[in-house]
C-alpha cells in the first residue's frame, strides 16, 4: 500500500514541478527553473520517506545536543 501512495505523490509532484519548470523555463528564468526542480527533487524524495515511515534525521538533533544540558542545569533544584 505504502509503494502506491509514494508511487501516486510522485507522479502528482513530478507533474507540478513539470508544469512550473515549463512555465519558469519559457519566461527564461533558467537559474530559477534549475533552483526549484532541484528544491522538489529533495522534497519528493523527504515526502516518499516520510510516507514510508522512515525516521528522516531533522536540525533539531544539533540545537538539542547543545541546550538540552544548559536546561536540565538551570532547571535543576
Amino acid at each position: 500500500m505504502m509503494i502506491i501512495v509514494s508511487a501516486v505523490y510522485f507522479v502528482c509532484l513530478g507533474v507540478f514541478t513539470f508544469v512550473l519548470s515549463h512555465r519558469l523555463w519559457s519566461d527564461r528564468d533558467k537559474r530559477e527553473t534549475l533552483i526549484c526542480a532541484l528544491s522538489m527533487t529533495v522534497s519528493a524524495v523527504v515526502g516518499a520517506l516520510l510516507i514510508a515511515g522512515v525516521d528522516v534525521p531533522t536540525l533539531v538533533l544539533p540545537y538539542k545536543i547543545v541546550f538540552e544540558p544548559i536546561g536540565k542545569l538551570i532547571l535543576s533544584p
